[in-house]
């Protein structure tokens, strides 16, 4: 451990000289150049004279506190690993730190394995783009000097890159493409980059080939694309200037590697802890609106008022109910079980999904139609995360109704069909709708169009739901119209899947 860290500084804040004193002894002992601060005003001053390996910093601090001091730092140097400490009090402050990409947090009193582990993730992330770096940049030289030469070795060149590239002026236009851009994003010279794989209408926001263009230097930029099969992809972009014999920038080459793999394994270790502090952030105002109903229902038996009553009965249940579905699907993303597969009537389980969303509806403008084709049969499925899985996409629905303020009444539309293979089940909404961008989103972890009153986990667990039982979820949406969720689950589940 000490060779790997050997004399690499370390910049320690906190505010506690017990603390600096014991924690530096620690790292020094671990091989850091460990330099220490007692508050973010000086440990600012440090860092810029320093530029530390990595940061070390509590979150409780007078002055300019620990989410304050990330923010200045990644501000100023986004390469820059930092750590948080925290106390057990401060979840809630410590999950907002990884928003502002800190590297990892570790609470107080400290671990020694999980300062370890900290550290470790800190280091291999570091690596990891450095290796990448050194790779694009090697690449990059490899591709500037081949397009001095002639347009065949040029073409050869860019085929034989294990990676996207495209060549783009000043209006974001693709004028060249090698191979591997053209299988999985197709044939889009003449096109604008932004619309071939971002499907945007206009130009990215911090665009790196528009910051090449205006300073002439690379720039690089971690982004997520989509290709012409629909499947998303984690990139690392890399940007490098085209001159011409004047030393005028007429061209950007645009270089994309593919780091999903890479993502998919690290969000994983992260994304547990994020989780907890996303849910038991949601499940405080679950927990207050359970409280808001229960004085409902007790006032209402201490007065002798049956309508006070019902009114908090109804929300205890509502409230219940979320309760019920945040945890089943913290369950469900912590360890994916096997299916509890059973033979279901599928015309009595729709009733039984369309009977649970209903209640969400009641004083609201929204109409909830059931529209179920005759003899629809039975299905192979596990009941219960399923139906979790089609009320969080019903719930989707009637809350795009609600966030939709052009129309005076909306509607939800559940309809149950089947084909000789499947069942199919439509969701339409006539709510807000979404953009293209944003149906290319939804199913992603911890993605929520509702801001802080979601935890980005309903649709991700709902498409998790639906693949484990061989079936697929289509979206297609359009602004201001609405949205249709179309849901195909198979009959008969394969041998594979049972077992």
């Amino acid at each position: 451990m000490e060779d790997l860290y050997l004399k690499k500084k370390l910049l320690l804040v906190d505010d506690e000289e017990d603390i600096r004193e014991v924690l530096g002894i620690y790292l020094a002992d671990m091989g850091f150049d460990v330099i220490t601060a007692e508050n973010g005003e000086q440990a600012l001053d440090i860092f810029r004279k320093e530029k530390p390996y990595i940061v070390l910093s509590d979150i409780k601090m007078p002055g300019i506190g620990g989410i304050g001091l990330l923010k200045k730092i990644k501000a100023e140097s986004p390469d820059t690993e930092v750590i948080m400490i925290t106390g057990h009090g401060d979840m809630d402050i410590a999950v907002q730190s990884l928003k502002y990409e800190a590297t990892d947090f570790i609470t107080k009193p400290i671990n020694d394995d999980a300062i370890e582990i900290a550290l470790k993730r800190a280091h291999e992330k570091i690596s990891t783009r450095q290796q990448l770096r050194e790779y694009n940049k090697n690449l990059q030289r490899l591709v500037q000097a081949e397009l001095q030469n002639t347009r065949e070795k040029y073409q050869q060149l860019f085929d034989q890159a294990p990676c996207y590239i495209s060549v783009q002026d000043r209006s974001f236009t693709i004028t060249a493409i090698n191979k591997m851009f053209r299988k999985d994003f197709g044939e889009h010279i003449t096109k604008q980059c932004y619309r071939v794989y971002k499907h945007r209408e206009t130009p990215c926001l911090k665009c790196p080939v528009e910051q090449t263009f205006k300073d002439g230097q690379s720039h690089q930029l971690e982004s997520v694309v989509t290709s012409k099969s629909g499947e998303r992809y984690n990139v690392l972009i890399n940007t490098s200037p085209i001159k011409d014999t004047s030393g005028k920038i007429t061209h950007v080459m645009e270089m994309l590697t593919n780091i999903t793999e890479i993502r998919k394994l690290q969000d994983h270790l992260s994304s547990l802890g994020l989780l907890i502090g996303s849910v038991s952030h949601g499940m405080k105002g679950l927990l207050t609106g359970l409280d808001g109903g229960m004085y409902l229902v007790d006032s209402g038996f201490a007065k002798e008022n049956k309508s006070r009553i019902k009114e908090g009965w109804e929300v205890v249940k509502l409230m219940a109910g979320r309760i019920n579905r945040m945890v089943l699907d913290i369950l469900y993303y912590a360890k994916e079980r096997n299916l509890q597969w059973e033979q279901i009537d599928v015309a009595e389980f729709a009733k039984s999904v369309a009977s649970i969303v209903k209640s969400k509806t009641y004083g609201r403008s929204i109409e909830i139609v059931n529209d179920f084709a005759p003899s629809l049969g039975q299905f192979e499925i596990d009941s219960e995360i399923v139906s979790s899985a089609l009320v969080n996409i019903l719930e989707n629905g009637i809350e795009a109704c609600l966030e939709d303020k052009s129309k005076k009444t909306h509607k939800v539309i559940f309809g149950v069909r089947q084909d000789k293979d499947y069942i199919i089940f439509d969701i339409r909404d006539n709510g807000i709708g979404m953009n293209r961008e944003t149906m290319e989103t939804i199913f992603t972890l911890f993605f929520s169009s509702k801001g802080s009153k979601g935890t980005g986990l309903g649709l991700f667990i709902s498409n998790k739901i639906i693949e484990q039982h061989e079936g697929s979820i289509r979206v297609d949406s359009t602004p201001g119209m609405g949205s249709h969720f179309c849901v195909r689950l198979p009959k008969i589940l394969s041998e594979s899947i049972k077992k």
